[in-house]
């Protein structure tokens, strides 16, 4: 699969950042807040359509947060912790298919926990 980027539409410039790249994204007031290795980005977009976009290495915890499966460091029933060292919250109505996608994702992406 192609690596998927993410079209920035900020201060009168496009740009795009790989997706890979993205620790996780949070939604906040209509605008989403990109959480990248070495900066942040907040921009007007919706989640849900970065979540389509971004399907199946990202997963919706909570309607706030869409996290990079590539950096979930670990996970408990409330919160998964981030490699970057952020802990996030997940919904308890998320809860289970997380597990089950993270599961899905690591049979397939081989460097999990």
């Amino acid at each position: 699969m192609e690596p998927k980027e993410i079209l920035i539409k900020c201060n009168n410039q496009i740009r795009t950042v790989p997706a890979d790249d993205s620790y996780y994204i949070e939604s906040s007031n209509r605008k989403v807040i990109l959480y990248l290795k070495d900066e942040t980005i907040e921009y007007y977009d919706k989640i849900s359509e970065l979540e389509e976009l971004l399907k199946p290495n990202f997963f919706r915890i909570h309607k706030g947060y869409l996290i990079n499966m590539k950096y979930v460091q670990q996970y408990h029933r409330t919160e998964v912790s981030m490699e970057n060292g952020d802990t996030l919250p997940i919904s308890k109505y998320k809860y289970q298919d997380f597990v089950k996608a993270y599961q899905a994702y690591c049979s397939e992406a081989e460097e999990c926990l």
